[in-house]
């Protein structure tokens, strides 16, 4: 007969300040490269090739670059008070962005010396990508006000032993 599983150690176990740390720069590095890297070498692409992008290579940088370092701060700094904040940093910083592409909505790239000129319009993808940060700003304000509340309870869900 099998005796019954030992019960499960109440509290949690939150990794070191210096784990995180590291672990929040190895996960910066991919997320410069995917959101800085990867789009301003499209847009260097395309305007070198005399096709016009509404959305400036300083626009992708500034927002790209922002948008990882909040999430690598937030990812650092998750078992205290600043994670809510920063999760509303980081969605605000993000619906900024989508917005500068929701108001440019319609892509329209000439193709140089053809006189052919081809317009997408991106309006309602954008509307749609925009409810992701609308609701982890929301998620976030949550989660301040419930660490404002209970400091420390959402730690052993987020820190299991």
């Amino acid at each position: 007969m099998r005796s019954a599983p030992p019960p499960r150690p109440i509290g949690y176990s939150v990794p070191s300040l210096g784990y995180r740390i590291l672990a929040g720069g190895l996960r910066l590095l991919p997320l410069i490269i995917v959101l800085v890297g990867l789009p301003v070498a499209a847009l260097t692409f395309l305007t070198t090739h005399g096709l016009h992008v509404p959305i400036s290579i300083l626009t992708v940088t500034v927002a790209g670059l922002a948008i990882a370092v909040l999430s690598t701060a937030r990812y650092v700094l998750k078992p205290t008070w600043m994670y809510g904040p920063l999760s509303m940093a980081v969605s605000a910083v993000t619906i900024a962005y989508l917005l500068t592409f929701f108001f440019a909505a319609t892509l329209d790239f000439g193709i140089p010396q053809h006189g052919i000129s081809v317009g997408i319009g991106v309006e309602g993808v954008i509307g749609l990508l925009l409810a992701v940060p609308a609701l982890a700003f929301a998620a976030g304000l949550v989660t301040t006000i419930e660490d404002l509340r209970s400091p420390r309870e959402r730690l052993p869900f987020d820190y299991p032993p």
